[in-house]
């Protein structure tokens, strides 16, 4: 037997770095040895070490210290000639006590280093060590054990090695490889710099050797489950290969199996099955949380295969299904599954001939020892899938999933429990501890599920405020949307982006959060009023007054005939001018606002008896609104929509994940020159995110083809007024050319005519 006394490549929390306990006199490494051995370091007689790194040779010096009074033997230490080099400076007095020159207390030396060679055998009884060569940044062997005439190889630390791979090969009765596996595959550069194995690397040995079963060790701690979920992928965690972890004994020259020590098993699993409930709150996504789940209770049952069946109406629906010996993983983050679901009800009565159905049903516990052999149940779908695949199913459990209100959202069936070669039915320990994950898995899935529910009720409302601020504009009606694409479109493209934002990379929460703040960027409009909002020209309130302006030219026209007059050209030329400068199309000129006091001044008519002017109230200064169609006073209304956007988005209780929303969304008129609004900001106080929505709303209104007061601009046009506000320094100058070079307005070109698309 060889128990795992460290499994790790780097030190955690409850996480030892590599040591192997051959005998209770022998260990490889000493990763871990006062800590797994506790009192029984005593007995350690051999270290056999694989290099000199500190992660392999981190307790030596405990292990004279510790209980040095309570020693009787020497302690011999093995290695590479470079190895005990090594190890000797640790013993230099200043590090730690030079122990070579210290005696124990019946007389014998304290420790003994002894050099070894690449295939020196060395004989303890019936056990047989001999190093291997290794690939590693330091000289450094593997281990070949042999006993019973029965063989496993420890790789040590290595990268891809070809003498591995004749070893391995080459040796007669080979029962295991215990095989490091360090880094997830995405490290692939830094695996091949500092000589360690990747899933991907594996699998390439896996290629070249012969087919005997594989233990994983050495991970670094933080991308263990990574690289276990590669692992998996590969294919590599099927058919006796297992992931050590620290405690675990392998019966390699027995049964070969790996399993936990008997006195660790159940300290174990409580730990396992408490820190599940942790993880699963972790996950998010509730196809992969299900999957979790799955994996998890195969784990604890050592069952061969499974599925997750969730209960929508009268239904329930394939979610996961996992088999070892198949290799079938579907749904999650595999394949989706196309399965026809279980009907829970057939012409209105309980469907109770299908366990699944009748687990859902009746919230109960169904543990089959052979299938085969059931007569309550209708197994016709299971015995046909079995002949089409060659597959056995016979024991199976049945678990429902039960949510806090007592109702059943889905049901666990696991399947085939394995015990070495053979199949064997659920005991009352897989019932119990598979119905306590149910519990939490249900909790978890129920959580997710309300999550789910509430970010989709958000969105939705989102996109109803969105349109109901579109649709309280007959002629901007597109322009939230519009935005809220172009945003979608430019943050996304920044994701990708190697040469601009190259330091950039948005997570799918903050892509989100950016596509939000787009369809509440104007919410503020809510407030605005409508007439002012859309404004088509000068005199435009309920009505167009340039029409009543007209009638008016028409009574001074028909007072004029009375006396005579029938020359009415300078009246129609000066209504005609009036009618054009109401259109807001171009910038007034002095001599035009001139000529507009002058037209004031001149017509006059009789109204009540009374002498009135041809132009009231304010219609003259309205007339001489220099550009557009706006007064300052209700420039300034228009303009409040973004304050009132500000406050809104800030008075709503957004949750954390949300919390940028409100700034992004609020800043859109905002300019780096500090002449923006609604709060003057200056460019150091605008993010990525703010310049970027500002970008896309100045770039949907510039190019907008449905307002009636103004014609569509060609792009060139529009490009041109946006490096003017470059220059002016009101919008980002590296944005807008990532905007330009990168195409994005080309990714929006649908959305123009084809008359505005001249560059």
């Amino acid at each position: 037997m060889i128990k795992v006394l460290g499994s790790y490549g780097n030190r955690a929390k409850e996480a030892f770095t590599t040591s192997f306990l051959i005998r209770e006199d022998i260990v490889i490494d000493a990763g871990n040895l006062a800590n797994g051995l506790a009192e029984d370091v005593v007995k350690l007689k051999h270290i056999f070490l694989t290099h000199s790194h500190f992660d392999h040779i981190l307790d030596i010096p405990f292990v004279i210290d510790t209980w040095f009074n309570k020693r009787l033997d020497t302690l011999k230490i093995y290695g590479l000639k470079e190895t005990i080099t090594a190890i000797k400076e640790l013993f230099n007095n200043q590090i730690w006590p030079d122990f070579s020159n210290i005696n124990l207390l019946n007389g014998k030396k304290a420790i003994e280093f002894i050099e070894i060679k690449i295939n020196q055998e060395f004989v303890f009884d019936e056990l047989k060590l001999i190093p291997i060569k290794s690939n590693h940044t330091v000289p450094t062997v593997g281990y070949k054990i042999i006993k019973n005439n029965k063989s496993v190889i420890i790789t040590s630390d290595t990268y891809l090695n070809d003498s591995l791979i004749e070893e391995i090969n080459n040796t007669s009765n080979l029962k295991a490889l215990i095989i490091e596996c360090s880094f997830p595959s995405k490290f692939e550069e830094l695996a091949k710099t500092s000589k360690h194995l990747t899933p991907t690397l594996i699998a390439q040995i896996k290629k070249q050797i012969k087919d005997i079963p594989l233990f994983f060790f050495h991970f670094k701690k933080e991308y263990k489950s990574e690289i276990i979920e590669e692992l998996n992928d590969l294919g590599l965690i099927k058919n006796g290969n297992q992931i050590l972890d620290d405690g675990m004994c392998i019966e390699i020259f027995d049964n070969y199996k790996c399993k936990f020590s008997d006195e660790n098993i159940y300290k174990k699993e409580l730990k396992k099955l408490m820190n599940i409930g942790v993880e699963l709150s972790y996950q998010e996504n509730i196809n992969y949380l299900l999957e979790d789940i799955l994996s998890v209770a195969r784990e604890f049952t050592n069952a061969d295969g499974g599925s997750v069946y969730l209960k929508i109406g009268d239904k329930l629906y394939f979610s996961i299904i996992q088999n070892d010996t198949l290799n079938t993983f579907m749904g999650g983050r595999h394949e989706k599954i196309k399965w026809s679901p279980l009907e829970l009800y057939i012409d209105g009565k309980e469907n109770r001939k299908m366990v699944a159905s009748l687990c859902a049903l009746t919230q109960k516990i169904y543990n089959i020892p052979d299938v085969y052999k059931d007569t309550n149940f209708d197994f016709s779908g299971t015995k046909k899938f079995d002949a089409s695949t060659g597959y056995r199913s016979k024991s199976m459990l049945v678990i429902p999933l039960i949510n806090h209100k007592k109702e059943t959202i889905g049901v666990l069936q696991l399947i085939n429990k394995k015990d070495k070669e053979f199949i064997i039915p659920f005991d009352k320990k897989d019932e119990e501890i598979t119905m306590s994950l149910a519990s939490q898995a249900a909790v978890s899935i129920t959580k997710n599920k309300l999550i789910e529910d509430l970010e989709n009720f958000i969105e939705s409302f989102i996109k109803v405020i969105a349109k109901a601020v579109d649709e309280k504009s007959k002629y901007t009606g597109n322009h939230v949307q519009k935005v809220a694409i172009l945003a979608e479109l430019m943050s996304k493209e920044i994701n990708k982006d190697k040469e601009f934002f190259s330091d950039i990379k948005y997570d799918e929460n903050m892509l989100k959060q950016i596509k939000i703040a787009a369809l509440l960027h104007d919410i503020g409009k809510i407030t605005t009023d409508p007439r002012i909002m859309d404004k088509s020209t000068k005199l435009e309130s309920v009505v167009d007054k340039i029409d009543i302006v007209a009638e008016r030219f028409e009574i001074i026209k028909r007072d004029l005939m009375l006396k005579g007059i029938n020359d009415f050209s300078e009246i129609i030329d000066d209504l005609e001018f009036l009618k054009k400068v109401n259109i807001g199309g171009e910038f007034m000129s002095d001599d035009k606002i001139a000529r507009i006091d002058e037209i004031a001044n001149k017509y006059k008519y009789l109204f009540q008896n009374k002498e009135v002017a041809i132009l009231r109230g304010d219609e003259a200064e309205m007339l001489k609104i220099r550009k557009g169609t706006l007064s300052e006073a209700e420039r300034q209304h228009i303009q409040r929509h973004a304050l009132m956007t500000l406050e809104m988005l800030g008075a709503l209780p957004f949750p954390n994940e949300y919390k940028e929303v409100t700034h992004i969304a609020a800043n859109h008129h905002e300019k780096l020159n500090c002449k923006g609004y609604p709060r003057g900001l200056c460019e150091k106080d605008l993010t990525l995110e703010d310049r970027m929505l500002a970008i896309c709303d100045i770039f949907e209104a510039l190019t907008a083809s449905d307002r009636p007061y103004k014609t569509p601009k060609k792009l060139s046009e529009v490009f041109k007024i946006m490096n003017f506000m470059v220059k002016d320094g009101e919008i980002d100058e590296k944005l807008f050319k990532f905007f330009v070079e990168k195409g994005i307005w080309k990714k929006y070109a649908s959305h123009l005519q084809p008359e505005q698309i001249d560059i």
